[in-house]
Protein backbone atom coordinates (compact mmCIF):
# COMPACT_ATOMS: atom_id res chain seq x y z
CA UNK A 1 0.00 0.00 0.00
CA UNK A 2 1.22 3.58 -0.66
CA UNK A 3 1.64 6.09 1.98
CA UNK A 4 -1.95 7.80 0.84
CA UNK A 5 -3.42 4.31 1.04
CA UNK A 6 -2.25 3.52 4.87
CA UNK A 7 -2.87 6.70 6.10
CA UNK A 8 -6.65 6.82 4.64
CA UNK A 9 -7.10 3.51 5.58
CA UNK A 10 -6.32 4.13 9.10
CA UNK A 11 -8.70 7.15 9.48
CA UNK A 12 -11.15 5.04 8.30
CA UNK A 13 -10.37 2.47 10.69
CA UNK A 14 -11.15 5.90 13.49
CA UNK A 15 -14.22 6.72 12.68
CA UNK A 16 -13.46 9.23 9.94
CA UNK A 17 -15.77 8.48 7.01
CA UNK A 18 -14.80 7.13 3.50
CA UNK A 19 -15.43 10.47 1.72
CA UNK A 20 -13.07 11.96 4.79
CA UNK A 21 -10.27 9.22 4.67
CA UNK A 22 -9.63 9.54 0.60
CA UNK A 23 -9.89 13.67 0.32
CA UNK A 24 -7.70 14.28 3.21
CA UNK A 25 -4.98 12.11 2.03
CA UNK A 26 -4.21 14.11 -0.49
CA UNK A 27 -4.12 17.09 1.89
CA UNK A 28 0.08 17.53 1.12
CA UNK A 29 -0.68 18.62 -2.62
CA UNK A 30 -4.32 19.88 -2.36
CA UNK A 31 -3.24 23.13 -0.42
CA UNK A 32 -6.38 22.56 1.75
CA UNK A 33 -5.15 21.48 4.88
CA UNK A 34 -6.65 18.35 7.14
CA UNK A 35 -9.13 20.12 9.44
CA UNK A 36 -10.55 21.61 6.72
CA UNK A 37 -10.75 18.77 4.14
CA UNK A 38 -12.20 16.98 7.01
CA UNK A 39 -15.12 19.92 7.28
CA UNK A 40 -15.71 19.93 3.17
CA UNK A 41 -15.89 15.94 3.09
CA UNK A 42 -18.01 15.31 5.67
CA UNK A 43 -21.55 15.16 4.76
CA UNK A 44 -20.21 12.81 1.69
CA UNK A 45 -19.93 9.89 3.80
CA UNK A 46 -22.33 6.92 3.48
CA UNK A 47 -22.93 8.06 0.01
CA UNK A 48 -24.04 11.21 0.98
CA UNK A 49 -25.40 11.56 5.00
CA UNK A 50 -25.94 7.64 4.59
CA UNK A 51 -28.32 8.09 2.30
CA UNK A 52 -26.29 5.61 -0.08
CA UNK A 53 -25.84 7.38 -2.98
CA UNK A 54 -22.70 7.88 -4.85
CA UNK A 55 -20.11 6.05 -2.67
CA UNK A 56 -18.14 8.07 -0.63
CA UNK A 57 -14.63 7.01 -1.59
CA UNK A 58 -15.86 7.89 -5.06
CA UNK A 59 -17.00 12.00 -3.68
CA UNK A 60 -14.12 12.33 -2.20
CA UNK A 61 -12.38 11.20 -5.71
CA UNK A 62 -13.83 13.66 -7.60
CA UNK A 63 -13.00 16.54 -4.84
CA UNK A 64 -9.33 15.67 -5.50
CA UNK A 65 -9.52 15.60 -8.69
CA UNK A 66 -11.29 18.90 -8.60
CA UNK A 67 -8.94 20.30 -5.83
CA UNK A 68 -6.10 19.64 -8.46
CA UNK A 69 -7.48 20.01 -11.79
CA UNK A 70 -10.65 21.97 -11.42
CA UNK A 71 -11.69 25.11 -13.03
CA UNK A 72 -10.85 27.93 -10.96
CA UNK A 73 -12.84 31.37 -11.11
CA UNK A 74 -10.56 32.73 -13.60
CA UNK A 75 -9.89 29.46 -15.10
CA UNK A 76 -10.68 28.05 -18.84
CA UNK A 77 -13.20 26.08 -20.08
CA UNK A 78 -10.50 23.40 -21.15
CA UNK A 79 -9.50 23.48 -17.21
CA UNK A 80 -13.05 22.18 -16.52
CA UNK A 81 -13.12 19.57 -19.82
CA UNK A 82 -10.07 17.86 -18.44
CA UNK A 83 -11.10 17.64 -14.88
CA UNK A 84 -14.19 16.15 -16.36
CA UNK A 85 -12.39 13.55 -18.21
CA UNK A 86 -10.37 12.75 -15.43
CA UNK A 87 -13.64 12.01 -13.62
CA UNK A 88 -14.97 9.94 -16.10
CA UNK A 89 -11.47 7.80 -16.08
CA UNK A 90 -12.23 7.26 -12.49
CA UNK A 91 -15.46 6.19 -12.75
CA UNK A 92 -14.70 3.71 -15.80
CA UNK A 93 -11.82 2.36 -13.57
CA UNK A 94 -13.89 2.29 -10.26
CA UNK A 95 -16.56 0.47 -11.67
CA UNK A 96 -14.90 -1.90 -13.61
CA UNK A 97 -13.39 -3.17 -10.17
CA UNK A 98 -16.77 -3.22 -8.26
CA UNK A 99 -19.29 -3.00 -10.69
CA UNK A 100 -20.91 -0.04 -9.36
CA UNK A 101 -20.69 3.02 -7.56
CA UNK A 102 -23.27 3.43 -5.44
CA UNK A 103 -22.78 2.78 -2.29
CA UNK A 104 -26.12 0.62 -1.30
CA UNK A 105 -25.45 -2.03 -4.12
CA UNK A 106 -21.75 -1.76 -2.84
CA UNK A 107 -22.94 -2.95 0.44
CA UNK A 108 -25.53 -5.49 -1.06
CA UNK A 109 -28.38 -3.45 0.06
CA UNK A 110 -27.78 -2.63 4.03
CA UNK A 111 -29.50 0.45 4.80
CA UNK A 112 -27.85 2.56 6.88
CA UNK A 113 -30.87 4.97 8.12
CA UNK A 114 -31.75 1.68 9.82
CA UNK A 115 -30.37 0.35 13.32
CA UNK A 116 -30.82 -3.56 11.98
CA UNK A 117 -28.94 -2.05 8.84
CA UNK A 118 -26.08 -0.62 10.75
CA UNK A 119 -25.74 -3.79 12.94
CA UNK A 120 -25.93 -5.60 9.60
CA UNK A 121 -22.59 -3.38 8.53
CA UNK A 122 -20.63 -4.95 11.83
CA UNK A 123 -21.60 -8.09 12.04
CA UNK A 124 -21.00 -8.99 8.18
CA UNK A 125 -17.51 -6.82 8.70
CA UNK A 126 -18.44 -4.75 5.53
CA UNK A 127 -15.95 -1.93 7.31
CA UNK A 128 -13.13 -3.63 5.60
CA UNK A 129 -15.26 -4.31 2.26
CA UNK A 130 -15.08 -0.10 2.44
CA UNK A 131 -11.34 0.26 3.33
CA UNK A 132 -11.05 -1.70 -0.15
CA UNK A 133 -12.84 1.25 -1.88
CA UNK A 134 -10.84 3.66 -0.35
CA UNK A 135 -7.52 2.05 -0.55
CA UNK A 136 -8.43 1.22 -4.47
CA UNK A 137 -10.06 4.61 -4.84
CA UNK A 138 -6.58 6.16 -3.95
CA UNK A 139 -4.71 3.81 -6.70
CA UNK A 140 -7.05 4.74 -8.68
CA UNK A 141 -6.18 8.46 -8.19
CA UNK A 142 -2.75 8.11 -8.02
CA UNK A 143 -2.05 6.38 -11.37
CA UNK A 144 -4.53 8.66 -13.29
CA UNK A 145 -3.10 11.69 -12.17
CA UNK A 146 0.21 10.37 -12.83
CA UNK A 147 1.29 10.37 -8.60
CA UNK A 148 2.34 6.96 -8.82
Amino acid sequence: MTSRQDKAAGMFANSYNCAQAVFTSFSDISGIDEETSCKITCAFGAGGGRKQYCCGAVSGSLMVISALTGRSKSGSKSDQEDSYSLAREFFSRFELLHKTSECKKLLDGIDFLTAEGQERFKQEGMSTRCTGFITDSIAILEDILNLA
